[in-house]
């Protein structure tokens, strides 16, 4: 079944009760393992296996998400999924980012104000990792292996040097997953496929994950050097194709203060690019998903994590390209 893990901001409980200002009290990791790849509201909400989740190693024994919460927090705006957690006993209170593994420069002692708030609306955790097992990320220690990549490592990105890793994630999928959302099989891009060499190896990421794109046709059609796509709207490019053959996989992703452009296998992909369903150019399938669970996120404030390295391109934009180039 599905894992995912979640950065979890703990707050007084008389936030959730009665929306008081509050602080961050503690940071913490909440991993899920779920029968499906919706988040839902409590067990009883829950039509196939109810999530199983610990949070740093403790067994949560209840839970219950209440409220999508709009905060200001840090100079900005951020939307927010509250609710609580029973851990050995205690019932406990906490907020998580709706459209990111984390809530950006929030620690212990970050102060925030609720604006205004709707009831909780299902979170679809799966979008948020995009590598696939085995990808290997050149960083300050050379290439390796996505898996092994924790907080706090170094990894080369094209436009600011080596930076540290704010978050690293996962998500698995089993054969049944597959088959019942066959939209979430990877995406192949065969070696050299690109250039030589580019990429070195066989890489597979995501439908959604993002790749850079450039050369002539890029700039006589989009007038600049440099854009991004999903690998989904390249499939019947350059060799590029569904991976109907895998019965499993394991999703992975890394996210940094800023979205980066990193090389996986040698060639240019993307980092997790918060509060993506901002962004107007991304993809309209997965806007459109993302909008119907979280339809607040449609005039979410823009911050540098909201901020795309790369102009992104639509589907229709790259069958404009005839092939492609990194």
């Amino acid at each position: 079944m599905p894992t995912t893990t979640i950065t979890i901001y703990e707050v007084s409980n008389s936030y959730v009760t009665n929306g008081s200002n509050t602080s961050i009290s503690g940071v913490f990791q909440l991993t899920i393992t779920d029968g499906d790849l919706t988040l839902q509201s409590s067990e009883g909400s829950d039509s196939g296996s109810s999530q199983v989740m610990t949070m740093d190693g403790s067994a949560v024994q209840r839970y219950r998400f209440y409220y999508d919460d709009t905060i200001s927090i840090n100079g900005g705006t951020e939307t927010v999924k509250t609710f609580q957690l029973r851990i050995n006993g205690v019932m406990r209170s906490f907020i998580m980012n709706d459209s990111g593994p984390t809530i950006p420069s929030a620690t212990v002692g970050t102060t925030f104000n609720l604006l205004g708030y709707t009831n909780y609306t299902n979170v679809n955790y799966s979008q948020l990792l995009c590598f696939v097992r085995g990808t290997r990320i050149l960083t300050s220690k050379g290439n390796r292996p996505v898996e092994n990549l924790r907080i706090g490592d170094l990894v080369e990105t094209k436009d600011h040097g080596m930076q540290p890793i704010r978050w690293a994630g996962k998500a698995s999928l089993s054969i049944r997953d597959l088959i019942a959302q066959p939209h979430l099989r990877p995406v192949l891009i065969p070696a050299s496929s690109f250039a030589r060499n580019v990429p070195a190896r066989d890489l597979y990421v995501s439908p959604q994950h993002r790749v850079m794109l450039s050369g002539w046709q890029v700039e006589l059609n989009f007038g600049t050097d440099e854009v991004i796509a999903p690998a989904a709207s390249m499939v019947g490019k350059n060799g590029i194709r569904i991976d109907v053959d895998r019965r499993e996989v394991e999703y992975f992703h890394i996210m940094f203060d800023r979205h980066e452009m990193i090389l996986s296998e040698g060639l240019a992909t993307e980092s997790f690019l918060a509060g993506a369903t901002t962004i107007s150019g991304m993809d309209k399938a997965l806007l459109d998903e993302i909008l119907e669970l979280f339809p607040e996120l449609a005039s979410g404030a823009a911050t540098k994590a909201t901020e795309p390295a790369r102009p992104i391109l639509q589907r229709f934009e790259v069958n404009t390209l005839k092939e492609l180039a990194a």
